[in-house]
C-alpha cells in the first residue's frame, strides 16, 4: 500500500515496478476516490440522495469491487483476468446514473475510468476498446428502455457522451500500444547494452593488457586487474600514493623519473595521442617494462568524454632483445679476433716467394672466404648495436669521394669476375655523417651488386646533387628482385628466394643495416628492380648546406 501511495503522489516508485495486486488496486482507486467526491457533492447539493436505494447500492458495489482488488492474488491468476474489474465497474456506474441523473448531472462520465483501464491495459485492444464503448452506450440507453422513453430521437440525443468515451478509449489504446512498443524497444536496447557491457567487462578482465579509463575530468572510471598490477609496481616502497607525479616511472635506459609534463597520463589528458612508448615502472627486480598507448574518446555529441590508456607488459620481450644484442655483440667480438689473425698471417704468407702457384691459389681462396666471413661478422656486430651505441659523431664528409673510394676498393673483385665497374661523380657533395657507417653502406651496395651480377655485365656507381640532396646510385644488370620480395628487401634476415636458390651466401642483414644508417643520417635508401634486367639502389643524404639551413630555420 505504501508503494501504491508513493505512485499516486508521483514519488520515486513507478507503476511498472508494483506487483500485479498493487497495479490492480491503483487502477481501481481513482474510480472509488471519485465516488467519494460524488458523496461529498451530494451532501451539499441534495442530501436526499443518501436515502436512495440505487445510490447506496452503487456505492456499496464500488467498495466491494475495491475489496476484491485487494483480496485476490492477481500475481497467481491468469494474466488479463483482472480486466473483469473494470467491466464490473459499469454496473455501479449504470445504477448510479439511472437512479440519480436528475439530481446529480454527468454521472455517466464516470464510465471514463473503466474505459481508460480497459484501453490502457494493452490487452486485446481490438476487443476491450469496443467493449468499453458498448458498455458506455448501454449506461445511457438502458434507462430509456426501462422507462419506456426509447425513441429514435431520445436514443440519438444520448449518443454524444458514449461516443466521446469511446474515442477517449481509442486514443488511450493507441498511446498505450505505442508506449508499450517503445518500452519493449528500450528494454531490448538495455538488454543488448547490458550484454555488451558484460562482454566488455569479461574481455577487459581477461586480456593481458592493462586498461585505464579516465572520465572527462581526468578521474579514474575503470581499471582492470592487469593495470592494477602494473600500477602497484610503480608505487614507491612504503609510500602508498595515488598521485601520478609520485609514481616511479622511468625511461627505458634512465634512472631519473620522467617529469610529470612528459608522462603519458598528463599528455593524454592534454589531448595528445600516444602510441607504444616504452617506460620502466618501479626499481629493482620487481620493475616492469611497459609499452603505453593513450588516446581520448568523444561522446555521441562530439564532446570529449574521457581518455583510455593501454599498458602492455613487455618486460620479457625487452629482456630477450637485450640478451640477443649482448649475445650477438659478444659472439661477433669473439669471431673478429681469430679472423683478424687469419687474414694477417694470410697476407704475410702471400708475400712468401717460396710458395707454389697452387699454394698461392689456395691462399687466395682462404683469404676470400675469410674476408666474406669478416663482412658477415661486421654485419652482425652492427646489427647488435642499438640505442646510444648506434649513435656516432657526425663529421664533414664528401659523399663523392666516398663513392670513388668504394669503386676503387671493389675494382679488383669486379675485374676478377669479369664485371665492368663504372664510377661517375659530379663534383664534391658535402655532407655530415659517420664515415664508418656510410662506408659500410656503400661497400654493402656494391658488394651486393657484384654478388648478384654475371660475368660480362656492368655495374654503374654514380653520385650527383639533386636540390638539397646528395644522391648515390648503384645500378647493376644482375638477377633482379621479384615484386613480392622487393617489399621486404630491407627487412632484417630476409633474403629473396632467387638468392637462396642460386646459393649466393649472405646473412640478410646488409641492406637492412644500410637503410638504418641512411635513416640515422636523415636520409633515405630505396630500390627499384626488374627480374632479369637488374636493380637500382638509390641513397639520398641531405647536403651539409641544406642541413644547415634547416637547422637555422628551426
Amino acid at each position: 500500500m505504501e508503494k501504491v501511495l508513493d505512485v499516486m503522489m508521483l514519488g520515486r516508485v513507478r507503476f511498472h515496478e508494483l506487483t500485479m495486486r498493487g497495479r490492480v488496486v491503483l487502477s481501481q482507486l481513482p474510480f472509488n476516490v471519485t465516488l467519494l467526491l460524488v458523496c461529498l457533492i451530494a451532501a451539499i447539493a441534495d442530501p436526499s440522495v443518501f436515502t436512495d436505494v440505487g445510490f447506496l447500492v452503487s456505492q456499496g458495489l464500488a467498495l466491494v469491487l475495491l475489496g476484491v482488488c485487494f483480496a485476490l492474488p492477481w500475481d497467481r491468476l491468469a494474466y488479463g483476468l483482472f480486466l473483469i474489474i473494470p467491466v464490473l465497474d459499469f454496473a455501479p456506474i449504470g445504477i448510479l446514473h439511472y437512479s440519480n441523473e436528475d439530481s446529480l448531472r454527468g454521472l455517466g462520465l464516470l464510465a471514463v475510468f473503466p474505459i481508460m483501464w480497459l484501453a490502457g491495459s494493452g490487452y486485446r485492444p481490438r476487443i476491450m476498446v469496443p467493449v468499453g464503448g458498448v458498455a458506455a452506450l448501454l449506461i445511457v440507453w438502458v434507462p430509456l428502455f426501462v422507462d419506456g422513453r426509447a425513441t429514435p430521437h431520445t436514443l440519438a440525443a444520448e449518443l454524444l457522451i458514449p461516443f466521446m468515451l469511446f474515442t477517449i478509449g481509442l486514443g488511450t489504446s493507441v498511446m498505450t500500444l505505442s508506449a508499450m512498443a517503445q518500452q519493449d524497444r528500450v528494454e531490448e536496447l538495455l538488454r543488448r547494452s547490458e550484454t555488451r557491457e558484460r562482454l566488455l567487462d569479461t574481455v577487459l578482465e581477461t586480456v593481458d593488457v592493462g586498461v585505464l579509463v579516465l572520465d572527462a575530468e581526468g578521474q579514474s572510471a575503470f581499471m582492470n586487474p592487469k593495470q592494477r598490477q602494473l600500477y602497484v609496481a610503480a608505487i614507491p616502497d612504503g609510500v602508498p600514493t595515488d598521485k601520478e607525479e609520485e609514481l616511479l616511472i622511468f625511461r627505458e635506459d634512465s634512472d631519473v623519473p620522467v617529469p610529470p609534463g612528459e608522462r603519458v597520463l598528463g599528455r593524454a589528458l592534454a589531448g595528445e595521442t600516444v602510441e607504444h612508448e616504452v617506460f620502466r615502472l618501479g626499481r629493482g627486480a620487481e620493475a616492469r617494462m611497459v609499452s603505453i598507448s593513450a588516446r581520448g574518446f568523444d561522446d555521441a555529441a562530439g564532446e570529449r568524454a574521457g581518455t583510455v590508456l593501454a599498458s602492455a607488459d613487455v618486460t620479457d620481450v625487452v629482456a630477450a632483445v637485450h640478451a640477443r644484442d649482448k649475445f650477438l655483440a659478444a659472439m661477433s667480438h669473439e669471431f673478429r679476433t681469430p679472423l683478424t689473425n687469419i687474414l694477417g698471417f694470410a697476407e704475410l704468407l702471400q708475400d712468401d716467394s717460396t710458395l707454389s702457384t697452387a699454394a698461392k691459389a689456395d691462399l687466395q681462396i682462404m683469404m676470400r672466404n675469410a674476408h666474406h666471413l669478416s663482412h658477415m661478422v661486421e654485419d652482425i656486430l652492427a646489427a647488435s648495436l642499438t640505442g646510444a651505441e648506434a649513435a656516432a659523431i657526425r663529421l664533414p664528409l664528401d659523399l663523392a669521394e666516398l663513392v670513388r673510394q668504394a669503386g676503387d676498393s671493389s675494382g679488383r673483385e669486379a675485374a676478377g669476375r669479369a664485371i665492368t665497374l663504372r664510377v661517375s661523380t659530379d663534383g664534391p657533395l658535402p655532407i655530415l655523417g659517420d664515415r664508418t657507417g656510410l662506408v659500410r653502406v656503400l661497400d654493402n651496395l656494391v658488394s651486393n651488386a657484384l654478388k648478384y651480377s654475371q660475368s660480362g655485365t656492368t655495374i654503374t656507381l654514380t653520385s650527383s646533387e639533386d636540390g638539397p640532396w646528395a644522391i648515390c646510385t648503384v645500378r647493376d644488370e644482375g638477377l633482379g628482385i621479384p615484386p613480392e620480395d622487393l617489399k621486404r628487401v630491407f627487412t632484417r634476415f630476409q633474403r629473396s628466394d632467387a638468392a637462396v636458390r642460386s646459393g649466393i651466401p649472405g646473412t640478410g642483414l646488409g641492406l637492412a643495416l644500410a637503410k638504418e644508417v641512411a635513416e640515422q643520417h636523415d636520409g633515405e635508401l630505396d630500390c627499384t628492380s626488374e627480374v632479369g634486367v637488374g636493380s637500382v639502389f638509390t641513397l639520398r643524404l641531405p647536403l651539409r648546406t641544406a642541413r644547415s639551413r634547416r637547422t637555422a630555420e628551426v
